[in-house]
């Protein structure tokens, strides 16, 4: 009787696990769509290195699959609300846990989710995202090599753990963060990217005719008409590693970057040269315009659209700008953000990274977000959001896209330009319109400059066009990060934002690389400038209405009062962390040290370099205009200017 009993309990119990069995396969592969998955496997690696001083030598990583299973999972991505703040603020970084080079990397899976149409059939639709840990790519010394297989296309996303026995395991990824083909890594990657404690590695691979093309497009553009540069990206693959975790993207776009900074990617003689690159994780390279008989062709329009949206770590692009200020410090511009955000001013997030072409390490770069309407989104309320955003720089165009030979910066007098420009044409504007193209006439910009131009302006004028406060905070923080090619100085490398909600303009902080102390081909000490200075500091005498009439030695009288203001946000930072000591400096300086001083030293030296790239603290100032002074000497001497200072 007990032996019936029992058999029929295992009877039982083995129905019962049958059954579990077979409804989760059902739940996987029942619908009527095709079934997307998402990949995890494990892989066990072991790597050994032997590096000289004088060369590198290639390093070995065998790897062995251990153990795969299938998972499905969808999330669709909505954190940027709980990024938003009700008054203009910067994001607020969210701390991210160290990660040892020697330690475990894990990866999560990156699928797009099944309530998604598919997104890929073949290599003529959406290339694969592949999400993995893989060891560093041989180093030349000689020089690069162009040739790259293309890496198969595939409708699923991978994503490599690795593990080492003897070595701890890291805690495992959250599995909430959102993520999928169109939107890979989500806000946690967004923070992790620009987290100074992690090492950040961007390895671009490019076909040697995608490079030739990058070429030719210089040499049709820049090379014949120096205020002309080609907007036209070309294809390459992408692998960003951020600690432990590599993200490889195919079909990204890429383009040189920069204004006097621009350099073709070869120099005459055949020399690379190091160059400045933004990189489009969007692109659909299907303009036939732009590409010609070359253009791309989607088989599938579904592809298509999905590429339009795809973003990395909530970004649609990326920009990388190599050390040109050279900066041994290698993090002036990156501490500048920390000051920005602690005045409550809305920065772009700056990092660093090593960056490698087809596997050749270029040495150290700093990567930065793109100020644009998802910059925007993460930072202001909904009902802020929409309205024109304009970045303001030199130009010699009048309104009609016509040169008049006649160079000004941004001044915010009445008879600077606005419009929408086209550097492939060489039209650029005092203001140049990013947001609203198709709809803008520019009245938010049009009636700011007509107030502020005014003779005397009233209070209730000023603050119905202003955001004052916002105003004098972003003014404070601009003095003490001293860059002689800002708003003030040069008026230059800002962005205007005018508010949907209440029409009142705000600024963004843009393009800093000369704040604390470097002066590297323009000889000019903001450290000693009054803060109440009536003059800018690089273009003689101030332009800029706004600035004359309310920080200046001699405001409007109707005025007074944002002085004050700007006097009061002068003092907050003055007594804040940042400022007071060498302290937060060093200890970034230090993280960024051991964390790339291995590779800043280029695989080559490049045809446009004129200095060798290193890290030191100290300083060198001497007066000439190849020199930067140091951090601690700025500090010092800004500090002291400050606290003698009058209005």
């Amino acid at each position: 009787m007990k032996k019936k009993i029992s058999l029929l309990l295992a009877l039982l119990i083995t129905a019962s696990f049958a059954g579990c069995t077979g409804g989760n396969e059902n739940s996987g592969g029942a619908s009527a769509e095709p079934a997307v998955t998402s990949q995890i496997s494990e892989v066990s690696e072991s790597e050994s290195s032997d590096v000289s001083e004088k060369s590198q030598q290639t390093i070995e990583e065998k790897s062995e699959q251990t153990e795969s299973s299938v998972v499905s999972q969808s999330s669709k991505k909505d954190e940027s609300s709980e990024n938003k703040v009700s008054e203009p603020s910067q994001t607020s970084s969210e701390s991210s846990k160290d990660v040892s080079k020697n330690s475990v990397e894990e990866t999560t899976s990156i699928e797009p989710s099944k309530s998604e149409p598919s997104k890929i059939e073949s290599s003529n639709n959406e290339p694969s995202v592949q999400v993995s840990s893989e060891a560093p790519k041989p180093e030349s010394s000689v020089q690069i090599p162009i040739e790259v297989s293309k890496p198969e296309s595939s409708v699923v996303s991978q994503v490599s753990e690795t593990s080492q026995p003897t070595q701890p395991t890291p805690e495992p990824v959250k599995p909430d963060i959102p993520v999928s083909n169109n939107d890979i890594g989500g806000m946690e990657l967004y923070e992790q990217l620009f987290n100074i404690e992690n090492t950040v590695t961007v390895d671009i691979s490019m076909d040697k005719s995608e490079i030739d093309k990058l070429q030719a497009d210089y040499q049709k553009y820049t090379a014949k008409d120096g205020n002309k540069k080609s907007e036209i990206y070309r294809k390459a693959n992408v692998t960003v590693k951020v600690g432990s975790k590599s993200y490889t993207i195919d079909e990204v776009g890429i383009r040189l970057k920069g204004n006097q900074s621009l350099e073709p990617f070869y120099s005459r003689n055949g020399t690379p040269n190091i160059c400045s690159f933004k990189l489009s994780f969007d692109e659909t390279f299907d303009d036939k315009d732009e590409y010609g008989s070359s253009a791309k062709v989607w088989n599938d329009e579904q592809a298509r659209k999905a590429r339009k949206k795809r973003t990395f770590a909530t970004l649609n692009e990326l920009d990388i700008k190599w050390n040109i200020t050279y900066d041994n410090t290698n993090i002036r511009e990156v501490y500048a953000t920390k000051l920005f955000e602690s005045a409550n001013v809305l920065v772009q997030k700056i990092g660093l990274s090593q960056m490698k072409i087809n596997g050749n390490n270029y040495g150290l770069v700093k990567i930065y977000e793109p100020v644009d309407n998802n910059f925007l989104e993460k930072r202001l309320p909904e009902s802020a959001l929409d309205g024109d955003l304009y970045k303001c720089m030199w130009s010699e165009m009048n309104n009609n896209g016509q040169r008049t030979g006649r160079w000004r910066g941004a001044t915010y007098q009445l008879d600077n330009s606005y419009g929408i420009q086209k550097n492939s044409e060489g039209i650029k504007y005092n203001f140049n319109l990013k947001t609203n193209k198709k709809t803008s006439k520019h009245e938010s910009l049009k009636n700011f400059l007509n107030v502020i131009n005014k003779s005397n302006i009233t209070k209730d004028e000023l603050e119905k066009v202003l955001d004052v406060d916002y105003y004098a905070a972003f003014m404070a923080a601009e003095y003490f990060a001293g860059d002689p090619d800002d708003i003030r100085n040069n008026y230059n490398n800002h962005y205007i934002y005018f508010r949907k909600d209440n029409g009142k303009a705000i600024f963004i902080v843009y393009d800093n690389d000369r704040t604390m102390g470097i002066t590297y081909g323009l000889n000019v000490n903001c450290a000693v400038r009054n803060p109440y200075s009536s003059y800018a500091a690089t273009a003689g005498e101030q332009a800029n209405p706004l600035t004359s009439k309310t920080i200046s030695h001699n405001p409007l009288s109707s005025l007074m009062y944002v002085r004050d203001k700007y006097a009061n946000e002068l003092k907050k930072l003055s007594q804040a962390s940042i400022l007071t000591s060498d302290n937060e400096f060093n200890k970034m300086y230090n993280t960024a040290k051991n964390n790339y001083e291995s590779i800043i030293k280029p695989y080559t030296r490049f045809a446009n370099q004129e200095q060798d790239f290193k890290f030191s603290l100290d300083g060198n100032r001497n007066g000439g205009d190849r020199d930067n002074m140091s951090f601690e000497q700025f500090r010092s001497a800004i500090m002291s200017t400050y606290q003698s200072a009058k209005p």
